[in-house]
């Protein structure tokens, strides 16, 4: 996936993994803590180092074209900031599409809740109809076409981590812990709350 479809697959995951783990948020008053980072992890440890291969390997492909024109390799001084802006750009994509089903989930507004949808849908399309060639040609590696490219493989298994990380969260992460009360069996004392 090119730069903008890396884009687009992160706020697909970002609102897709707010919408697992806003039940337990919702009932934890708890947002920027645990819940953020769980949606950070598969990022931090697997996109990250995605988007950076990309970037230093193929990036006349994943930037289509831009700054770096056809080359696969190159040396610049802007390489380092290039990397991280990578890195940066997916995370801010996750955390903004998280925070945004936060914001709108709470409020009663599912529709908007989905709005990194449909904003992913667009970056897709709009990317496709400008340069439909350029995503599925790899430019730089004499014509080689994304599925008999490395670039693919890494594309494919990214994605699967993130969908994989999802599941994961909804099997061990998005159950909503029993609230103590009577005949919860937890005693008020026991979080701080007063004896009755």
């Amino acid at each position: 996936m090119t730069l903008p479809l890396f884009v687009a697959l992160h706020i697909v995951y970002g609102t897709l993994i707010g919408r697992v783990l806003f039940p337990r948020m919702h009932a934890e008053g708890e947002v920027l803590g645990p819940p953020l980072l769980l949606a950070l992890v598969p990022v931090a440890l697997v996109s990250a180092p995605v988007g950076t291969a990309f970037m230093r390997y193929s990036g006349g492909w994943f930037l289509h074209g831009a700054f770096v024109g056809d080359a696969s390799h190159w040396y610049e001084r802007f390489n380092f900031g290039l990397l991280l802006g990578v890195v940066l750009l997916a995370g801010l994509a996750t955390v903004g599409s998280f925070l945004n089903v936060i914001i709108w989930a709470s409020r009663d507004r599912p529709r908007l809740a989905r709005a990194g949808l449909w904003l992913a849908a667009f970056i897709t399309g709009l990317t496709l109809v400008s340069d439909f060639g350029g995503v599925f040609t790899v430019i730089g590696s004499g014509g080689r076409f994304l599925w008999s490219h490395p670039v693919g493989l890494l594309s494919v298994g990214n994605t699967v981590v993130l969908g994989a990380w999802i599941a994961v969260c909804r099997a061990r992460f998005a159950t909503v812990p029993p609230q103590p009360g009577p005949g919860s069996g937890i005693p008020r004392s026991a979080i701080g709350g007063p004896l009755t």
